[in-house]
């Protein structure tokens, strides 16, 4: 059964009264890993910790990362391909310089984009795969098409001068292994990981996790969010 006619099965049947469960429980998370992981962090490492965002949205909206971007120890890169979230973005951490906006989307090669955007205006579903809306009923006649520039995981790092990532953040509805396997590519291990897999089907759920395992990171998948830290900073 398709991910797309598991999902429109099981809103018919929420419809009627009724709600599909797994027989598997995933783990049950009160509070937030990322803060958790960035105390773990800090203990271990006492300088400058470096953080970036794909998918940044406005920086408000359930951003895992809002507190922690406002400690004097960190620096980050925020990376947003739309324009209105863009711009809240810049009103929003206008002055402080220890963080870098970059308004593109984070894509295999240079150049530009279509993102497909379920709204009129702006969302935190757009996504770069075309079917998306699906997953949240939304019908074709909604969804914009907007060309927006890319970059690649290489000339992100390059531009923005970045030579260790500490925290790699993901939300890009759908494409998240593909961004996280594009910083693997680009030799980028970060200490710690979350990154959305809500949207990923099975197959690249299960790669995701083979990509952890083999490059040495411990990680909990719950329902939502991966949330991945190299095994090092786990053991005494």
């Amino acid at each position: 059964m398709s991910i797309h006619l598991r999902y429109a099965l099981g809103r018919l049947l929420r419809k009627c009264g009724y709600r599909i469960t797994r027989e598997y429980r995933w783990p049950e998370i009160h509070g937030n890993l990322l803060l958790l992981g960035f105390s773990l962090l800090r203990s271990r490492h006492h300088g400058l910790i470096q953080i970036v965002q794909i998918g940044a949205f406005d920086g408000q909206v359930a951003d895992p990362l809002a507190d922690i971007l406002r400690l004097e120890n960190v620096s980050a890169v925020l990376v947003e391909p739309q324009t209105i979230p863009y711009k809240a973005l810049v009103a929003h951490y206008e002055g402080n310089p220890r963080i870098s906006l970059v308004n593109a989307a984070v894509a295999e090669s240079d150049g530009e984009v279509i993102l497909y955007v379920p709204s009129s205006r702006e969302s935190p579903k757009a996504s770069l795969i075309a079917g998306h809306h699906r997953r949240f009923g939304v019908t074709a006649r909604e969804v914009h098409q907007v060309v927006v520039p890319s970059m690649s995981v290489a000339s992100l790092l390059q531009t923005y001068h970045i030579e260790h990532v500490h925290i790699l953040q993901i939300d890009t509805e759908g494409m998240d292994y593909h961004v996280l396997n594009w910083f693997f590519d680009a030799d980028v291990q970060p200490a710690m990981i979350n990154f959305e897999n809500l949207h990923l089907g099975r197959r690249e759920r299960s790669a995701s996790r083979e990509l952890l395992r083999t490059n040495g990171y411990w990680w909990i998948e719950t329902s939502q969010d991966t949330f991945a830290i190299k095994e090092f900073l786990a053991r005494p």
